[in-house]
C-alpha cells in the first residue's frame, strides 16, 4: 500500500495560500495515527492489466495530479496477469493477490480512520480486484456499509444488464466459459446494497461482452473497439461516485442490431449449467470462427499480441 503526499514544497504552498484565504488545509497524511488526521475520503485505485504494480493509468490521470480537497488516494500495488505462461502470475493467482493486499489496506485504514468514507477504485482487472473486496465486503458488517463505495471502469465481472444496441451484456467473464485451468471466469459481481459504481463503454467488449452465439457480430464489435482503444477511461472517482451502473453510448464499430430471439446462454452460462462438457468450448471454436469475416484477420492478430483475453478465445 502506497499512500501519495505531496512535496514539502507544494504543501507549504498549499498551507499558506489556504491560511490567507482564511480555509483550513486538507492534504494528504502518511498513516493517520488519529481520527483529527483522517480525510473524508480514502480513495484505494487498482489498476489493471500490465500496469498492477505501477499503475500507470492512475498515476497519468488528472484526478490524481489534482484530487478534491479532503480526499487522500492510497495507491495498491499487486502482480497482475492473465494468461499461463505469458504472465508471471495467471488470473486466479494474479487477483487473488490483488484482493488480499486491498482488503488488508481497507480495513486498516478503518481502523485508524473510522470516520472516513472508504471509495475502492478499479480499472480492468483492477476492477476484478476492487470489486471482488466489495463483493466480500457486502456479505460482512465489519466496516458500515454507508462508508463503503465502488467505481469501477471497464469491469470484466460486470453483472449482465443493458449492452446498447446488441442487447443485453455482462462482462468478459460472463460470457468466456473457463478455458484453462488458473483462469477461471467467476460471473458477473454481485454488490448487495453497496453504493457502486460500473462504468463501460458500449464497445469495450472487456466490460460489454455481447453473447457470441447469439450476436456475433456485437461481439466482434467489442473485440474490435478493445484493439481502437474504447477500453480506455477518464479515470475520475469523484466525478463518477454514485452513479451505479453506466453505459457510454458509441458509434458502432461493426454494424450490429439487437441478438437472435432465441433462449441461449452465454458460453459461461452453458457451463454453469451442464458442467465442463463439450458444449460452452464448442461454441466458442464456432463464434472464433466467424470472426475474421467481421473484424479483418489483422484485428485478430493485434488482439492474440496484446490481449490474453482474446489469447483465452483462441486456446478453446
Amino acid at each position: 500500500m502506497r499512500i501519495l503526499t505531496k512535496s514539502r514544497e507544494a504543501l507549504l504552498a498549499t498551507v499558506a495560500a489556504t491560511i490567507l484565504a482564511g480555509v483550513p488545509a486538507v492534504r494528504a497524511t502518511a498513516e493517520p495515527a488519529t481520527t483529527d488526521a483522517c480525510p473524508d475520503t480514502a480513495v484505494f485505485e487498482v489498476d489493471g492489466y500490465g500496469h498492477g504494480e505501477e499503475l500507470t493509468n492512475w498515476r497519468n490521470s488528472e484526478f490524481n495530479a489534482d484530487p478534491p480537497a479532503g480526499w487522500q488516494i492510497v495507491e495498491v500495488p499487486y502482480h497482475d496477469g492473465v494468461f499461463p505462461g505469458i504472465d508471471e502470475k495467471p488470473l486466479d493467482e494474479a487477483v487473488a493477490d490483488g484482493v488480499g493486499k486491498l482488503d488488508a489496506a481497507v480495513r486498516d485504514f478503518h481502523a485508524r480512520c473510522f470516520g472516513t468514507r472508504l471509495v475502492l477504485a478499479g480499472y480492468s482487472e483492477g476492477a476484478v480486484v476492487a470489486g471482488d473486496v466489495l463483493e466480500r465486503l457486502a456479505r460482512s458488517d465489519d466496516i458500515p456499509h454507508e462508508l463503503i463505495n465502488g467505481v469501477l471502469y471497464g469491469n470484466p465481472r460486470r453483472a449482465f444488464g443493458d449492452g446498447g444496441a446488441g442487447g443485453v451484456a455482462g462482462g468478459i467473464e460472463t460470457n468466456l466459459p473457463t478455458i484453462l485451468p488458473g483462469v477461471t471466469m467467476q460471473g458477473p459481481h454481485d454488490f448487495g446494497d453497496l453504493a457502486v459504481a460500473d462504468v463501460c463503454n458500449e464497445n469495450d467488449g472487456i466490460c460489454n461482452s455481447t453473447n457470441m452465439i447469439t450476436n456475433l457480430a456485437a461481439f466482434a464489435n467489442g473485440l474490435i473497439g478493445y484493439a481502437s482503444g474504447d477500453h480506455g477511461y477518464v479515470l475520475n472517482p469523484a466525478v463518477d461516485l454514485g452513479k451505479g451502473r453506466v453505459l457510454y453510448r458509441q458509434p458502432q464499430r461493426v454494424p450490429h442490431g439487437p441478438p437472435l430471439p432465441i433462449p441461449v446462454g452465454t458460453p459461461w452460462q452453458i457451463q454453469q449449467l451442464l458442467g465442463d462438457g463439450p458444449g460452452a468450448l464448442a461454441a466458442v471454436r464456432t463464434a472464433r470462427e466467424g470472426l475474421a469475416g467481421l473484424v479483418g484477420q489483422e484485428v485478430l492478430d493485434r488482439l492474440a499480441g496484446n490481449s490474453p483475453w482474446y489469447r483465452l478465445l483462441q486456446s478453446a
